[in-house]
């Protein structure tokens, strides 16, 4: 089991149907060769367990959170209905914008009642368990809000509880009228943030797929899945007029599957593969000529670079493979989280490995890595620093988080007109943020946002506080501009 699964457990074992522990999904065959049953924590009702030996090994991290679980029922139960007093079911239902506006107070609520609980931040795994909590796709409530809904009117256990979709088993619903009411819009409309034409419905049972192929990798001591072709193009194609599928071929050859096992790969291996996707359609449409696909040296900058960049260092080579007559890939990454990763003194250099066909030809690959944010970096290294061809933050949150930190880079990029892509992980995320770039003084690229990435992750993730809506890694551009 990898580090950060311990941190951030994944989404079936967030939503209760795989245990908390080992990530056993309910009905899946054991390794002792039994079906898994799942049973809910008696203590906060809102993780399952697959058996008592799991339960005791995740019981010395579970305990506290468990025990300010349990506290907001009891504590708080005016507070955390006070959100269905002041919206009526008539104005939520069908109005999507109201429905999880109300989510979002109920979280809200919920986390800085359990901070108070608690004496401090909550840590990744705890604000995920109420991001994730089912909640009715009609009305929002979740099994806390049945509950303390249920003792209000003074009546008596068993008490209401939410039923997931059959079908998808990740939407749910506190009610069969409200399952009634819903339905349509679940499984015949298709989703705005999904896959072209699949309702919601359809794209949660791609979720699900997708979730226990990682719980497998991860079981296998394999983390996620990274990979690209390690075929070298002859010359430079645009990717104006190509998409994912582009890479089905080459995953046939290379991993001999049934089609089914590719096409879930493909959207697996697409997490790792948008960052150098994303790269070249930054640069094919920020240079008004093919010059830069012929250049010596590609000079890329990765701001607010963390673990994944990392992870998956051998990702980029995909640059080489794609832009055939460049010789060198210089990639520079910088970002604080470097240094929480690893405790080498910076700037690191590191020269990175390349395929037999790119070693042959001697073209090159070094990633340079900064434990400072980018402003920053620019500052220390004064006159010797050098433009890149292109800088790119990737999922950056610049509207969110550390946003002084972001504004003061944002100048620098504005400054030495430094050719600059943005990421999101979702329209809401991409459109804060293009707005940032212009108040910045940024002149937008028309095709680089706010939009659609078309080189994005395919591999969906349910929205936290939502009931419906996905998102994905670089999902959004936000913005381009030189």
């Amino acid at each position: 089991m990898n580090a950060f699964a311990e941190e951030n457990p994944p989404i079936l074992s967030k939503i209760g149907q795989a245990c908390y522990q080992c990530f056993m999904g309910k009905n899946e065959i054991n390794p002792k060769n039994r079906v898994t049953a799942l049973q809910r924590c008696t203590g906060c009702l809102r993780v399952s367990y697959c058996g008592s030996a799991c339960q005791k090994a995740n019981w010395s991290k579970h305990k506290k959170t468990c025990q300010a679980l349990k506290s907001l029922g009891r504590d708080n139960s005016e507070g955390l209905l006070s959100a269905f007093f002041s919206l009526d079911d008539a104005s939520v239902i069908g109005n999507a914008d109201l429905l999880h506006r109300r989510i979002s107070n109920v979280a809200q609520y919920e986390k800085l009642a359990m901070e108070l609980d608690l004496g401090g931040a909550l840590r990744m795994d705890e604000q995920n368990l109420i991001g994730w909590e089912p909640r009715c796709l009609a009305c929002g409530r979740s099994d806390l809000i049945l509950r303390l809904e249920a003792a209000q009117k003074n009546e008596s256990p068993p008490f209401p509880t939410l039923q997931a979709c059959p079908d998808c088993e990740l939407s749910f619903y506190c009610s069969e009228r409200h399952c009634e009411l819903a339905k349509d819009i679940h499984k015949n409309v298709p989703s705005q943030d999904g896959l072209s034409g699949l309702s919601q419905c359809a794209t949660n049972n791609l979720c699900f797929e997708d979730a226990r192929m990682a719980r497998f990798m991860d079981g296998a001591e394999q983390g996620p899945f990274i990979w690209a072709p390690e075929r070298v193009k002859p010359t430079w194609s645009s990717l104006r007029n190509l998409n994912w599928n582009d890479f089905m071929g080459d995953m046939k050859r290379e991993l001999p599957m049934p089609d089914p096992a590719i096409v879930q790969l493909l959207r697996a291996g697409s997490d790792a593969l948008s960052m150098p996707m994303t790269i070249l359609w930054g640069l094919e449409n920020l240079n008004s000529d093919d010059g830069w696909t012929r250049k010596d040296t590609l000079n890329i900058h990765v701001l607010g670079a963390a673990g994944v960049e990392i992870q998956a260092a051998k990702i980029f080579e995909e640059i080489l493979h794609r832009v055939p007559l460049v010789k060198n890939l210089k990639l520079t990454l910088c970002g604080p989280e470097l240094g929480r990763i690893t405790a080498s003194r910076f700037p690191l250099t590191m020269p990175m490995d390349t395929c037999p066909d790119c070693a042959r030809k001697r073209r090159t690959r070094t990633h340079i890595l900064y434990d400072l944010p980018y402003h920053e970096v620019v500052s220390k290294q004064g006159g010797k620093f050098v433009k890149p061809d292109l800088a790119i933050a990737f999922n950056s949150g610049c509207s969110q988080e550390d946003v002084s930190s972001w504004e003061a880079t944002l100048r620098v990029l504005a400054q030495r007109k430094i050719p600059t892509v943005f990421t999101a992980y979702n329209q809401e995320e991409s459109v804060a943020e293009a707005n940032i770039m212009r108040a910045a003084g940024m002149t937008l690229h028309p095709e680089l946002g706010p939009g659609r990435n078309p080189w994005g992750s395919i591999l969906l993730k349910s929205e936290p506080n939502e009931v419906t809506g996905f998102y994905s890694v670089n999902g959004w551009l936000s913005g381009g501009f030189n």
